[in-house]
């Protein structure tokens, strides 16, 4: 994993980010890295920027897994037009 090191954050917002994690149950340190990665997988262009399709499809055949995230996720994504350029 990668560390992230923001500066300069108005102590105002930071105290904002604070009391939004407490309301989500979770430390700031945690309720930010969900925000961001969140955030950067919206924005992914193709689902191969966030993850292959190959190991995306082995993921998601293994026995017993619960689908209902991995749904969620798919049903949620911004419907794009296909580009064949």
């Amino acid at each position: 994993m990668a560390d992230l090191l923001i500066r300069k954050i108005n102590e105002t917002t930071k105290e904002l980010l604070r009391r939004r994690a407490e309301r989500h149950g979770k430390s700031l340190e945690a309720d930010l890295r969900d925000t961001l990665e969140r955030l950067a997988h919206e924005e992914a262009e193709t689902p191969d920027d966030t993850e292959p399709f190959g190991s995306w499809l082995v993921g998601i055949t293994r026995p017993g897994l619960d689908l209902d995230d991995t749904l969620a996720t798919l049903r949620s994504a911004p419907v794009r037009p296909a580009s064949f350029e």
